[in-house]
């Protein structure tokens, strides 16, 4: 019976990568193309431990896989036609893995310690060996880049029995907070060019501000019944794709925030991953239903009847949601 979990996209969509088991204790990496799709294959020398593993497919076609252990994270570098490279063995109590903007970067990974801090690390091109860039006092939570240069990250961090929004300048190591009249103000993402930022308080409700430090709107169809949850938005930051779940099933709502309205696409029953990512071509998020198998589909809002399954798996008993 195949397991499959954690699903995570590369920057423009282009690929995704999950973590798979055929059998307990027995997981590996899984690559999947998407442009062309293409059925997914294993990642050689990408081993996890476990479902906690975590995976960072990359816009080149690579994965880049942490490894988790007790006091010690492993960064390991794989491609499907390639033999895995181990980057960087960091003593640290956590470490997260963010894409990198810039061109000359292969992404950053930030490691935490129990003092607490937070140091974040620029994986280069090349031998891609993590160079320590900024340590912050606290603990960071995600991580959401303000500018196409990498020089500005907007993180959610954990300090002095608080958990507040604050930008890192990378350059000069100045922390800003970005709301600091509602320090309570959590960054789910942001399309920084378009002037979106999509935001959740401490009681959960969702809402978006057009400017960091803006005010923020908080629409009734983004915190309604069935949980509401954002998940990507569009390049224009117009429109933002929102999963509800209730029923027993997903749905998927697009919001479009200049109108203050609501769509509902019709999609077969079943559940949606956690992830998605929105291409030129449509927005692709990891499904799964009870006559389907688990796998990427894409759909275009707007175009009714849109739904497809872009890549499919290659074994029968597809146990897991799409998480």
């Amino acid at each position: 019976m195949l397991t499959r979990t954690g699903f995570r996209f590369s920057p423009r969509g282009t690929y995704a990568a999950c973590l798979a088991a055929t059998e307990p204790a027995r997981w590996y990496v899984e690559h999947w193309p998407l442009d062309p799709a293409e059925p997914p294959r294993p990642v050689p020398g990408l081993a996890p431990a476990g479902p906690q593993a975590q995976t960072l497919p990359l816009d080149d076609g690579g994965v880049l896989l942490h490894h988790a252990g007790p006091d010690r994270h492993e960064i390991i570098l794989g491609r499907p036609d390639e033999p895995a490279r181990r980057l960087a063995t960091l003593p640290a109590l956590g470490l997260q893995l963010l894409p990198h903007p810039s061109h000359d970067a292969l992404a950053m990974a930030i490691t935490t310690r129990s003092d607490p801090s937070s140091t974040l690390w620029q994986l280069g091109l090349g031998d891609a060996v993590p160079r320590p860039v900024r340590t912050v006092p606290g603990l960071v939570i995600g991580g959401t880049w303000l500018d196409p240069a990498g020089h500005r990250l907007a993180v959610n961090r954990a300090h002095e029995g608080r958990l507040t929004c604050v930008a890192i300048d990378l350059e000069t190591g100045v922390l800003e907070a970005l709301w600091p009249g509602n320090p309570s103000l959590r960054l789910l993402f942001a399309v920084p060019s378009a002037g979106l930022f999509v935001v959740a308080d401490d009681g959960g409700r969702v809402g978006w501000a057009a400017s960091p430090g803006g005010p923020v709107q908080w629409p009734a169809d983004l915190n309604g019944p069935h949980n509401p949850w954002p998940l990507a938005a569009d390049v224009t930051g117009e429109q933002v794709a929102v999963r509800a779940d209730g029923g027993g099933r997903s749905h998927l709502l697009i919001y479009r925030r200049h109108t203050d309205t609501v769509v509902t696409l019709p999609l077969p029953p079943g559940h949606l991953g956690g992830a998605a990512a929105w291409t030129p071509t449509g927005l692709r998020f990891a499904f799964t239903g009870p006559d389907r198998q688990t796998g990427i589909a894409e759909v275009t809002p707007g175009a009714a009847g849109s739904f497809r399954l872009l890549a499919g798996p290659t074994a029968p008993g597809v146990t897991a949601a799409a998480m």
